[in-house]
């Protein structure tokens, strides 16, 4: 039997002992329930199996897929949910991660032994460590204290930070771009949406999640203006703005088309990352992503340079 993702609710299959996902769910509780059409009371079969088909590896370490699908579950485990330890070997080894299940333990054993003032106070590990909602939260509290402060900030403030080279590897540039560009003379605008990208200066993405980029910010927040690594770039000096502006135009063209090269030195065109995601979306009928073609057209007409302001960027220096 093939079907499409609506056989995930409403029907018993207990006669069947197989479950294919050739697409995999972006929720996990769909994954679940699709098992739970066979997985079933009365079910002649004594073992049931499940067969996962991944997105080929280049797709996902674009879309991170599985990181992303995997955390969700462990957080549903955290929260005392059933899940299915035998989903993948990545997930399997996270889920019997009994260091992860004792740190949080220990966490809630220390928040009982505190006054309720300071459990308000501090961070414990729940479900924004796997969501953007901390830093929607962050960001909420900021624009309603300081609002008006940053309504009248120009694009492309910039600043920079010697980086901990845990958290920030390689030297780089993380940047805010919205999209489509703010028209001219126009003082109220809303971008459609927005790309945070950290990348070093070979053009190549050193975090590929918003979330990791966001977090590797958050943990430099407080650090010092590194006003020497900024001088030639506060200056005005042609060779390192160039040096940034370059990854930056590199970054775009990266999402419309790449290369592989062979082992006799011959290069292949392949499509770029934001082609891919946008092939996934079309092969799987995403409506979304064909009123996109109809109104914004092809990628190679998104991804140029002025379809996009520089909002905000951080210049990433090695300690």
């Amino acid at each position: 039997m093939i079907a499409t993702d609506a056989l995930s609710e409403g029907q018993n299959l207990q006669d069947c002992d197989l479950v294919i996902n050739y697409d995999i769910h972006w929720n996990p509780v769909r994954v679940i329930q699709r098992m739970g059409r066979i997985d079933r009371l009365g079910s002649p079969n004594e073992v049931v199996f499940g067969v996962n088909f991944w997105p080929s590896d280049n797709i996902n370490s674009y879309l991170n897929l599985q990181g992303r699908i995997e955390q969700r579950m462990a957080a549903m485990q955290l929260a005392g949910a059933e899940v299915h330890l035998e989903f993948s070997d990545t997930f399997r080894e996270m889920a019997a991660d009994e260091e992860l299940e004792q740190r949080q333990k220990d966490r809630m054993l220390e928040q009982m032994q505190s006054s309720w003032d300071e459990i308000d106070s501090e961070r414990s590990l729940g479900f924004d460590d796997f969501s953007l909602e901390v830093y929607r939260q962050e960001l909420l509290e900021e624009l309603r204290a300081r609002q008006k402060y940053y309504e009248g900030l120009p694009n492309a403030i910039y600043t920079g930070f010697v980086a901990q080279s845990a958290i920030c590897p390689q030297k780089g540039l993380i940047a805010l771009l919205g999209y489509p560009a703010r028209p001219p003379k126009v003082d109220k605008y809303t971008y459609k949406n927005h790309e945070l990208l950290y990348i070093n200066y070979r053009r190549e993405s050193v975090l590929l999640n918003q979330k990791e980029v966001l977090e590797s910010l958050a943990k430099h927040k407080n650090e010092a203006r590194d006003n020497e690594g900024l001088r030639d770039i506060d200056l005005g000096k042609p060779e390192a703005i160039q040096q940034l502006s370059h990854a930056l135009t590199q970054w775009l063209k990266l999402q419309t088309t790449s290369e592989e090269v062979s082992e006799d030195g011959t290069t292949t065109p392949r499509m770029g990352k934001a082609q891919l995601n946008l092939f996934d979306q079309l092969k799987s009928g995403n409506k979304a992503a064909i009123r996109q073609i109809k109104t914004e057209g092809g990628v190679e007409e998104k991804y140029q340079k002025d379809n996009f302001d520089l909002i905000v960027w951080f210049v990433v220096n090695a300690p």
